[in-house]
């Protein structure tokens, strides 16, 4: 038998392990009827044919993805034809006749586990990677309370809001970063074919250089002597933050840094307001446990600060105080407006819906200040190619100038 190294969430606990297994499909069999929510299933290193096979299912299990836009399309669709009275394993075969892709593999797997008995939500568990524990819980609960197709058409509409609203901070971001790549790469031109020749141009005449063009010849120099250098320096410190980052302690101090930057700390924190309200409306609509529901929390949300406060706000519920109360000791990440008018629909017994209407102003006052951002950014990228243009024409024209004025 070969062995597999796991790392699942158990009671809100992650516990980490090693099992033996015929396939990496048995082991995720193993850890889901322990009840524990997979994190990370991998095979651990050995040699032989049982590692073979395993390589095997791993370059097949690679293709088992499933794209954001497909994965909104096979659980809306889904839903509209559960409406409709036809059978679940009809309409995945109807979805992948119809739409193929690339994950008409994958379907077909949860198909012949759903023929073999197993139930929807039991059987996209073992694809923890493209099905989320949260997916996975309003589906069994939709299947408990015989709302399946209702469950799916809300995660349908939900998933295609999370994507709208993810496409809208990416477009928000992409602009500044490709002015700043296109900045870069034309100053990097100028600095490796351009200046040298002046330089050449300049020396050849007698000409002293400018301070700033001396600067830039010894930059250029020491890159062209060194590159492999610096080459190294950036892959040294990008791995390290990157290492950092999957540490608690480094998850932790960049989650911090990024809510204390002036602008993004605010988007961030927004963000992660928008999720939690949304998601945790989902949660009290579709009956998921308290406990469940703030575990899940924990793992959907980005920032360290707000996944650790949600598993806060449970220790609180489960000791029996209410959410507004829970909420209102949390005031750094949850504005004081949100417990109030959870108090208020806690009283009216409303509180999915009122949830849900929070995370609609939270996404509206988002989008507002991406587009702020937009507008403060653009005139500061002007102000940067600004001085970079200014940089480079002392740089490229002073010399010449030197020169001309030598030779009169």
């Amino acid at each position: 038998m070969a062995q597999f190294k796991y790392l699942v969430s158990l009671k809100g606990e992650e516990e980490a392990g090693v099992l033996e297994a015929d396939s990496l499909a048995e082991a995720a069999e193993k850890l889901t009827e322990q009840g524990g929510y997979i994190l990370k299933l991998v095979p651990r290193f050995s040699l032989g044919p049982a590692r073979v096979r395993q390589w095997l299912e791993e370059a097949m299990a690679a293709g088992e993805g499933m794209k954001a836009s497909e994965k909104i399309l096979f659980t809306t669709q889904l839903g509209s034809m559960l409406k409709t009275g036809l059978p679940i394993i009809e309409a995945i075969e109807v979805f992948v006749e119809e739409k193929g892709g690339g994950s008409s593999a994958l379907l077909r797997q949860i198909m012949e586990q759903l023929k073999s008995g197993k139930k929807l939500s039991r059987a996209l568990e073992r694809y923890a990677k493209v099905f989320d524990r949260a997916y996975v819980n309003v589906v069994r609960s939709g299947e408990t309370m015989g709302t399946l197709a209702e469950s799916l058409e809300y995660l349908g509409d939900q998933m295609r809001r999370e994507h709208e609203l993810k496409v809208k901070v990416r477009s928000a971001m992409i602009y500044p970063l490709v002015v700043v790549i296109a900045m870069a790469a034309v100053m990097t031109f100028i600095l490796l074919s351009v200046v040298p020749k002046i330089v050449i141009f300049a020396e050849n005449s007698g000409a002293q250089l400018p301070r700033i063009t001396a600067i830039m010849v010894a930059a250029t120099g020491w890159l062209n002597k060194f590159w492999w250098l610096a080459l190294l320096a950036v892959t040294f410190v990008g791995g390290l933050v990157w290492r950092l980052t999957k540490t608690k302690e480094g998850k932790k101090f960049f989650a911090g840094l990024v809510l204390k930057l002036p602008v993004l700390g605010s988007l961030v924190a927004r963000y992660n307001q928008v999720r939690f309200a949304r998601l945790l409306a989902g949660f009290y609509a579709h009956g998921i446990s308290v406990e469940s529901a703030f575990e899940i929390l924990s793992e959907s949300l980005t920032n360290y600060y707000y996944s650790e406060a949600c598993l806060r706000l449970k220790q609180k519920l489960v000791m029996g105080r209410s959410l507004s109360e829970a909420l209102e000791s949390e005031k750094k990440l949850f504005p004081p407006i949100m417990s109030r008018v959870v108090k208020g629909a806690e009283r009216t017994g409303d509180l999915d819906k009122t949830l849900t209407r929070l995370s609609t102003y939270y996404e509206q006052e988002l989008e507002t200040a991406l587009k702020n951002l937009t507008t403060i950014i653009e005139p500061v990228l002007i102000v940067l190619l600004g001085v970079g243009v200014i940089g480079i024409a002392l740089a490229v024209i002073v010399p010449i100038y030197r020169v001309t004025t030598q030779l009169k």
